[in-house]
């Protein structure tokens, strides 16, 4: 099930000079008051782009190209990545579209970026093609009429195989044996009922599963709820694991991922990541401790980082539920130093001893 994208589901990205900032002032004026508009429209401006796409992982992006460069290594480097955090939907906006005064010129032009599209698995042949002006309400009228047409909002959580990490564990002595274990959270995907069989993953052996004897009332993503269970003891559940529907999520501890890591400027710190076990990775409702065995930026291998994009490999001291598009941040010496999102887990699953 879906519903009409909003623009919460979609970010504006492009290289400086391309004129992203105002095509999305353009956008604001357009689709009404500030209460109605979503984060995606309120970066400050000349955020970064890879710090958008790793920060929010939209359903769909707008990539803004200038009609003097067309689409530039740049414009490649953010498809890419685009692919990589998981952005299922791509439209293209060519900017100062006056440039590009001949027909056969455009077509030329939209063929080029059409190929790109395709070299970096998106459907060029059917991705919305948009030349205007920032500056021209008709064109960009007519590009928020494409994306209403093109990008759905992400697929009904509700849909979806149950998931709902743990938050918090209560053992109620004054209940019956069979209602004193009590477990919260927020459930992000899927619906759950009395008498579920769910299973218990990451942060201990595979393969547990307990009973929902009792729930609140119809929880549903994204509800915040409370879980009665059978099935373990307080000892075996702990915060930082999830409760899903058997056999629909796998915990691991090696993982590829993007992240971007703030810059000192912006709140962050220089960080050398080999040799450093404590650095910590955050996933859901826990951290625990990782060490970075594979850096790469701006297409060398790294030790160290002073801010931005990077490309990462990863190895958790524990297993953690985790999939291609899970989130998580890293903190290094205890401060924040940004976001990631996974892009492929090391299968198989592993257990606790087999770090």
């Amino acid at each position: 099930m879906t519903r009409p994208v909003r623009h919460e589901h979609v970010e504006y990205v492009g290289e400086p000079g391309s004129g992203t900032t105002t095509l999305v002032a353009a956008v604001r004026r357009l689709t009404g008051s500030e209460s109605e508009l979503s984060a995606a429209l309120s970066w400050p401006a000349h955020t970064p782009a890879e710090k958008k796409l790793i920060s929010r992982r939209p359903a769909g992006i707008v990539l803004v190209l200038d009609a003097g460069s067309g689409l530039t290594a740049r414009g490649g480097e953010l498809l890419g990545l685009a692919r990589r955090v998981g952005v299922r939907h791509v439209s293209v906006f060519v900017n100062k579209a006056d440039l590009l005064p001949d027909p056969q010129l455009r077509e030329v032009v939209g063929l080029e970026i059409r190929e790109a599209l395709t070299a970096h698995g998106y459907a060029g042949e059917e991705t919305p093609l948009v030349f205007g002006s920032a500056h021209d309400a008709k064109t960009v009228n007519a590009l928020l009429r494409t994306l209403e047409a093109a990008v759905p909002s992400p697929d009904e959580a509700v849909d979806r195989p149950f998931l709902m990490p743990v938050e918090d564990t209560f053992h109620l002595k004054d209940r019956p044996a069979s209602h004193r274990l009590v477990v919260t959270g927020r459930i992000e995907q899927g619906t759950v009922h009395p008498g579920d069989t769910l299973e218990l993953v990451g942060l201990g052996e595979p393969g547990r599963t307990v009973t929902a004897t009792a729930v609140e009332r119809l929880c549903r993503a994204p509800d915040n709820v409370s879980l009665t269970l059978t099935g373990t003891t307080p000892e075996d559940i702990a915060r930082g694991q999830v409760l899903t529907t058997p056999g629909t999520a796998t915990a691991h501890t090696e993982f590829d991922a993007e992240a971007y890591v703030l810059p000192e400027h912006d709140g962050g710190l220089d960080v050398t990541f080999f040799g450093r076990p404590e650095a910590r990775f955050h996933f859901r409702t826990t951290d625990v401790t990782g060490r970075v065995t594979a850096l790469r930026q701006d297409g060398d291998v790294r030790e160290f980082t002073r801010g931005g994009h990077v490309s990462m490999a990863v190895r958790l001291t524990a297993p953690l539920a985790m999939r291609a598009g899970t989130p998580f941040s890293m903190r290094v010496s205890g401060k924040a130093i940004g976001p990631g999102v996974v892009t492929r887990v090391v299968a198989p699953a592993v257990k606790p001893d087999q770090d």
